[in-house]
């Protein structure tokens, strides 16, 4: 397998339809700190009710994952938004809805 670039990863949601991001090489804020520092709803149906996720990279398939809570699915605007903010590859994301809390 050909090595490749390793891509940006991070945490991002929407906020008033707008996207907002933050870039992270590891673990080291989940969505409740994020949603905190930005005075955002970090619990109940007010944080659930956001559309968030994560991107990260796979290095055992060099795949990148593109999660998320709150939807079934993106939409192509979202996920084109979600693309050009990590500058992502697309011929190696692999898109999946997230069901565990972090």
């Amino acid at each position: 397998m050909r090595e490749s670039a390793a891509p940006r990863q991070g945490l991002f949601c929407f906020v008033d339809g707008e996207l907002v991001h933050h870039f992270q090489d590891g673990p080291e804020l989940d969505h409740v700190m994020w949603f905190e520092r930005m005075g955002l709803p970090s619990s109940g149906p007010r944080y659930d009710a956001i559309l968030r996720g994560k991107v990260t990279c796979d290095v055992d398939t060099d795949r990148i994952v593109i999660g998320y809570y709150g939807t079934a699915r993106l939409s192509n605007v979202r996920y084109r938004q979600i693309v050009d903010a990590f500058q992502l590859d697309e011929g190696r994301i692999t898109e999946k809805m997230l069901l565990e809390p972090f």
